[in-house]
């Protein structure tokens, strides 16, 4: 009885919301910018937002990009194959991309989707675009 009770345990907490921000490791950080550098072609994901239990009540993450025709953002529903990782394998979520179009220079703004514009931001990144 209780093996069966530990994995409905764990089935339960796999269902809690969540945000993996995986743009971070690709971020050069200095003198207070925070750079993220792409060649043209390069597609990379910026957020998985896992939806669950207890829910977002009123704060979603999100992220826009100031220039789409140099990097534009692509969110699509997903679901994780991978235990305990975002956008989980009970409610799902989504998973949010960037696609280097152009060579240029966008700035990304990360914060509430619902109230997020350049100027209503909870953290900004240059992306900086160079061609092949």
């Amino acid at each position: 009885m209780k093996p069966v009770y530990c994995l409905f345990l764990l089935l339960l907490l796999q269902g809690c919301a969540g945000t993996r921000h995986s743009y971070t490791g690709l971020v050069e950080r200095g003198d207070g910018v925070s750079v993220l550098r792409l060649h043209t072609g390069d597609v990379v994901e910026l957020l998985a937002i896992g939806n669950g239990f207890p829910g977002w009540w009123g704060y979603y993450p999100g992220v826009i990009s100031s220039s789409p025709e140099i990097a534009s953002i692509h969110c699509e529903k997903a679901r994780s194959a991978i235990p305990f990782r975002e956008p989980g394998i009970v409610f799902g979520g989504e998973v949010c991309r960037l696609t280097a179009h152009n060579a240029g220079r966008s700035t990304l703004y990360f914060g509430n989707r619902f109230a997020l514009s350049k100027d209503s931001y909870a953290e900004k990144v240059d992306a900086i675009v160079v061609a092949e």
